[in-house]
């Protein structure tokens, strides 16, 4: 298959001749970001994974999903289970967040043009529950290192810059909170990723200061891709900005807020990943930049993507599954102002049993 058409997003690229020295001695001339490729500089750690992610154009990457396998008076628990199990959503706040209406991907420590297959990956899952991609040079709110020791840069991203990842939020910000954080820097995965949501009005509207702006910038970015390729924490991953509080309207049928994405960020351990289908990882960080996924779940009841890591080879999936597509669909769906995280779940299990009804053979 053809590639399809790139989408936009932000890419940045890093002079090699500074990866051995510290983010913060670099010159703010090297902060760059562009959409530009000078093919001149190039990443040599990421030489060998380039040939690997070539294949993402291939048919492979756009395999079929597995059949599914759960019919009958089984399917409504277990569309409850997987909707249930799957979720992570903030500490604070008893709701699903998601995104608005748009992301922009941003990727680190990959050249532009193998960076861009990744980008258009997310992008497209998120075109397909009705999100738009923001344009070309936009303020990345979705962010992928790519790096061959994500354990290092995980930790010092904590380390150095918690204050980027919602640490000290006040009440309009909402994590995993610093138990999850912890887990975050701390637990060794292929994948591993972080959310921070906003609480706004039920409208989308938020108060008390017209500051408020999107997260990464271009040179933020860039440091990020620095530091994936010199092995050093970055300086900057972007950040939210000008996030504030929400005024309640007291409605009892309805919460008078909702949990809205303000920035993922997603580590890939280039060596963890190495020996999975290229198609299957980059849908599996499509999956978690578009929902609040809890990092421990293994949803062994139900055909998913974000099993890849605990499948046996033979059973190693290609993408995201029906039920993938279908719980995503779900949450998009589902009242985002809904009372509690319970009320979105049941949504969301009725879209999957809905789905995976339409898709079963006769």
């Amino acid at each position: 298959m053809a590639r399809q058409r790139s989408l936009a997003g932000a890419l940045c690229y890093f002079d090699p001749e500074f990866a051995g020295t510290r983010t913060s001695d670099w010159p703010q001339s090297l902060l760059r970001c562009t959409l530009r490729v000078n093919w001149g500089v190039a990443m040599s750690k990421f030489v060998s994974i380039a040939a690997v992610l070539v294949l993402m154009t291939s048919a492979a990457a756009f395999a079929q999903e597995p059949e599914i396998v759960v019919f009958g008076e089984r399917l409504e628990q277990t569309a409850s289970q997987f909707a249930t199990e799957v979720a992570a959503p903030s500490l604070r706040e008893d709701q699903l967040a998601r995104w608005d209406e748009t992301i922009c991907v941003g990727v680190a420590g990959l050249s532009l043009e193998q960076g861009q297959l990744i980008v258009d990956r997310i992008s497209a899952r998120g075109a397909e529950v009705g999100l738009r991609v923001g344009a070309p040079g936009c303020r990345a709110n979705v962010m992928v290192i790519f790096t061959p020791d994500s354990d290092t840069i995980a930790r010092g991203i904590v380390d150095q810059r918690r204050d980027l990842l919602g640490y000290y939020g006040n009440d309009a910000v909402s994590t995993g909170g610093r138990e999850g954080l912890e887990a975050f820097a701390n637990t060794p995965r292929p994948i591993r990723w972080w959310h921070i949501a906003r609480n706004v009005t039920s409208d989308g509207r938020v108060l008390d200061n017209p500051n408020t702006t999107p997260a990464a910038s271009g040179a933020e970015a860039q440091a990020g891709n620095a530091a994936a390729a010199s092995g050093q924490p970055p300086v900057g991953l972007g950040a939210y900005n000008g996030i504030q509080a929400v005024r309640s309207t007291g409605s009892r049928t309805r919460r008078a807020t909702r949990q809205d994405l303000n920035y993922v960020l997603i580590i890939v351990d280039a060596q963890r990943v190495s020996e999975f289908p290229v198609s299957a990882w980059t849908d599996y960080v499509a999956m978690v930049s578009l929902a609040q996924i809890n990092p421990s779940v293994e949803p062994t009841a139900a055909p998913s993507i974000l099993n890849l890591f605990s499948s046996s080879v033979e059973n190693t999936p290609v993408g995201m599954t029906a039920w993938d597509t279908a719980y995503l669909q779900g949450l998009y769906r589902a009242t985002r102002d809904a009372t509690s995280t319970r009320a979105q779940q049941r949504e969301i299990s009725r879209t999957i049993v809905a789905t995976v009804t339409a898709d079963r053979p006769e």
